[in-house]
């Protein structure tokens, strides 16, 4: 301490220990080198994607009394040298999240409002016993037991818009476990109904797929046109499913049956809103140069302009109809689209 801190410190031989010199001398608060400061810096960067969180007030006051303590680097000098790019993260209240820490340290029940994905109202009355806080891609949840439901349901923090806590307690199952961490790296919500999944991957999406860890047992097979197949187990099986529509036509799913199903209803939509949007085009086109040439050819008749304008549409409209009809039936009928 006298030599690598310079304390004011003294042997005394008849109490046989030593002693501060200076009553006032206090040692540094943080043992730390200039390559742990650095490493404090880009943690600091690395919080600001916490903004918009109740959670990153607080911890940014620790990060900012850290860095008034240690000044041994020059910031400027890195500002720009490394950057983290902020991702969105819905907000939430602070109130939402100390009702919701205080809840989870007394384990006592909460009682909020709740506006589900699936919801065009919102809902009221949830009394939830909260267990776990997880936050997954920028989005923060929790998971929670339900007497009404007898089940564990998780729920976004940034949905609930009115929350207060309860007087009554509960006691917290022991070893309790419900958010998806290390097995699936699809979802929050840990699904027991695992299924393996196989997907073909084509062209950009080879390398982009490979690179990924998909779960712990998956497997990658190549194939002598490029492409690969992944062979994975999940439980989160719409996941999945919009994982693969997001790779467009760079990814086909083999299995399992569920899966393929519901990627074939989605494309189906895919095209029937393109066949829309193209046809209508088309005929709105094609008519308004028809319209046109009838207007300019009886631009003398202003009862006939009339007459034409209102009946033209409706017109329109109908034969667009039948045509699509048509259309979208012999693709499904004859299996066109997969």
């Amino acid at each position: 301490m006298r030599n690598m801190l310079q304390a004011p410190i003294e042997y005394d031989k008849t109490k046989k220990g030593y002693f501060y010199l200076d009553k006032i001398f206090r040692l540094p608060l943080l043992f730390i080198n200039e390559e742990e400061v650095f490493s404090g810096y880009v943690a600091m960067k690395l919080l600001s994607q916490y903004k918009g969180t109740p959670i990153y007030r607080h911890v940014k006051n620790i990060f900012d009394y850290f860095n008034n303590i240690v000044i041994k680097i020059d910031k400027n000098s890195f500002e720009k040298r490394i950057i983290f790019i902020e991702e969105y993260s819905p907000d939430f209240s602070e109130k939402i999240w100390n009702i919701l820490i205080k809840a989870i340290k007394e384990n006592r029940y909460i009682e909020f409002s709740y506006k589900g994905a699936w919801r065009k109202s919102e809902g009221h009355g949830y009394y939830i016993a909260p267990y776990q806080i997880v936050s997954k891609a920028r989005i923060w949840y929790f998971a929670g037991y339900s007497k009404r439901q007898d089940a564990i349901s998780l729920y976004c923090l940034h949905r609930i818009t009115a929350i207060k806590l309860t007087d009554e307690t509960f006691k917290p199952p022991k070893n309790f476990k419900y958010t998806n961490e290390d097995y699936d790296s699809f979802g929050v919500f840990i699904n027991k109904d695992i299924k393996k999944c196989k997907i073909r991957f084509f062209n950009e999406s080879v390398v982009y797929a490979s690179e990924r860890k998909f779960s712990n047992d998956q497997v990658i097979e190549k194939r002598e046109d490029g492409s690969i197949i992944i062979t994975f187990s999940s439980g989160q099986i719409y996941e999945v499913l919009r994982f693969v529509l997001s790779q467009g036509c760079n990814a086909i799913p083999l299995e399992p049956d569920e899966l393929v199903c519901e990627w074939k209803k989605n494309i189906e939509i895919i095209y029937k809103n393109i066949y829309i949007s193209f046809r209508f085009i088309h005929f709105a086109k094609l008519f308004n140069g028809f319209i046109n040439a009838i207007i300019f050819s009886f631009s003398a008749n202003k009862y006939f302009i009339v007459i034409f304008n209102l009946f033209c549409p409706t017109v329109v409209i109908l034969i667009f109809a039948i045509s699509y009809n048509f259309r979208f039936y012999s693709a499904i009928h004859f299996g066109k689209f997969i």
